[in-house]
C-alpha cells in the first residue's frame, strides 16, 4: 500500500507538529511514500530545509500557485474549469483567508496524481501521542515537539505506533475510513451562565451541552482510552484521519465555504462532515480506531483553559461558533433535515442567549450571532451552487485519476 501523509496550514515553521509523525513513522518502520503540506500565506526556510533532508519525498504546495500541478493534471485530460472550484479559492486574494476544503482538496488531488493508495491527515497541533490521567512522568523521545513537558508531570503523555493503530483496520479490505477523535481539552471550553443551552443549542452544539456545563478544571480533559474499543462511525476529524483513494469512486471531495458576518469575512466548519454522510449513504465501512492522540487545543496544556479572561481562547471560540452557525444550514439540507425550520429555531435561541453569551465573556462581539445565522442562510443558494460545482468537477477529476 502506498501511503501519503497530508497536512494543512497557513505557515510551515517549527510550530507545526509534522516532524513527530514523520520520525514516529520511521521509529516504527513504517514507510510513508510522500509527504504532500498545502499551505496558504508562507514558510520558514531553515525548518523546510530540514524537513527536506528528514524526508526527502516532500511536497510543498501553496494554494493559488500550485502550477505544477495544474500542469500534470491538465497532461491528464482534466481541465481547469473541473479542478480550480477544487484548488482555487478567490477569497485569499481579496481577505486573506480561504476554505479548509480547498486546503485540503489540494491535498488529495497531488496523493491522487502521485497514485498513492491511502491518504493520512493530521493537523499541526496534534501529536502521535496519548494523554492518560497517570501519575507518571511522561517519557517522550526527544523528537517531540511539544513545548513545556516539565509542566506535564501530572499526566502520562505516552507514544504510541501512530500508523499501525490505523492499520490495523485499514488493511481490512472491507473497510475504507478509519478516524477517531482526541485527548486533551475540547474546542469548547468550561463555562456557565444562564442561557447557555439556548447558546448552544443556536450553534448545533446540544451534544456538548451536559459537558461543558458539569465539567470544571482538569476535569474538561478528555483522556484516551486505556483500551480501544473501535466501532463504525459516519464522524470523520480531518486532523486524525486515514482514506483508501479507491474510496473517492463513493465519497464527495471535502467542502466547506465562506460567508460574510457583518463585514468580516468567516470560514466555515466541518468540510470533513459531508464525506461521513456519503460513507453511511453509500454503505463504505468507516471505523473510529479509539485512538484519541493528544491535541494542545489551546497550545499552553495542562493551563486550564480561562475563556473569560484569555483572549486567544475567546478569539477561538467566537470564530468557532461563526464556523458552526456558518455550516449548519447546508449540512442539515445534505442531511435530509428541514434546514428552514432549523435555521428559526436556532435564530430564535441565538436571539434569547447572544447577549448573555456577550455579558459573561465581556466581549460584544457575541451579539452578532443572530445576524450571522441570518448571513449564513442567506449564503445558502450560494453555497448550494458551490457544492454542486465541486462535485461535478470532482466527478471529472476522479474518473481520470482513480
Amino acid at each position: 500500500m502506498k501511503v501519503a501523509l497530508g497536512l494543512i496550514t497557513k505557515y510551515i515553521n517549527a510550530d507545526i507538529s509534522i516532524l513527530d509523525f514523520v520520525k514516529n513513522a520511521n521509529k516504527f518502520g513504517h514507510e510513508i511514500d510522500a509527504l504532500i503540506i498545502c499551505y496558504s500565506h508562507g514558510y520558514d526556510r531553515p525548518f523546510v530545509e530540514k524537513l527536506e533532508r528528514e524526508f526527502p519525498k516532500t511536497y510543498l504546495i501553496k494554494v493559488n500557485h500550485s502550477y505544477d500541478m495544474e500542469r500534470d493534471l491538465r497532461k491528464r485530460g482534466i481541465r481547469a474549469k473541473d479542478f480550480m472550484p477544487l484548488i482555487y479559492a478567490e477569497t485569499l486574494e481579496n481577505y486573506g483567508l480561504l476554505p479548509y476544503s480547498t486546503y485540503r482538496n489540494t491535498v488529495l488531488i497531488k496523493a491522487m496524481l502521485l497514485e498513492m493508495d491511502a491518504l493520512f491527515f493530521v493537523d499541526t497541533d496534534v501529536y502521535p501521542l496519548l494523554l492518560k490521567p497517570s501519575h507518571r512522568k511522561s517519557n517522550l523521545p526527544d523528537y517531540i515537539s511539544l513545548k513545556d513537558t516539565k509542566e506535564l508531570e501530572d499526566y502520562e503523555l505516552e507514544e504510541i505506533d501512530f500508523f499501525e493503530r490505523h492499520f490495523k483496520y485499514l488493511n481490512q479490505n472491507d473497510v475504507m475510513v478509519t478516524t477517531s477523535d482526541y485527548s486533551g481539552y475540547y474546542i469548547i471550553p468550561p463555562m456557565e451562565y444562564s442561557y447557555l443551552d439556548e447558546y448552544l443549542g443556536g450553534l448545533q452544539k446540544e451534544s456538548a451541552i451536559d459537558f461543558v456545563k458539569s465539567c470544571s478544571g482538569t476535569g474538561c480533559i478528555n483522556f484516551a482510552s486505556e483500551e480501544e474499543k473501535p466501532y463504525s462511525t459516519d464522524k470523520f476529524l480531518g486532523g486524525n484521519m486515514a482514506i483508501k483513494l479507491k474510496a473517492f469512486k463513493e465519497l464527495p471531495p471535502f467542502f466547506s465555504t465562506t460567508y460574510m458576518a457583518g463585514d468580516e469575512l468567516v470560514l466555515t466548519r466541518g468540510e470533513d462532515t459531508l464525506m461521513g454522510t456519503f460513507a453511511k449513504n453509500n454503505q463504505l465501512k468507516a471505523v473510529d480506531i479509539d485512538t484519541l492522540i493528544f491535541h494542545n487545543t489551546y497550545s499552553d496544556f495542562p493551563k486550564v483553559p480561562d475563556i473569560v479572561n484569555s483572549v486567544a481562547i475567546k478569539d477561538r471560540f467566537y470564530y468557532a461558533s461563526l464556523g458552526w452557525i456558518g455550516r449548519n444550514p447546508f449540512m442539515n439540507y445534505i442531511n435530509g433535515n428541514d434546514y428552514k425550520a432549523l435555521y428559526e429555531k436556532q435564530k430564535e435561541l441565538l436571539v434569547k442567549s447572544s447577549v448573555h453569551t456577550a455579558r459573561y465573556l465581556k466581549d460584544r462581539r457575541f451579539l452578532i450571532m443572530p445576524t450571522a445565522i441570518d448571513s449564513a442562510m442567506k449564503s445558502f443558494n450560494r453555497v448550494l451552487d458551490e457544492y454542486e460545482l465541486s462535485m461535478e468537477g470532482f466527478d471529472h477529476i476522479k474518473m481520470k485519476l482513480i
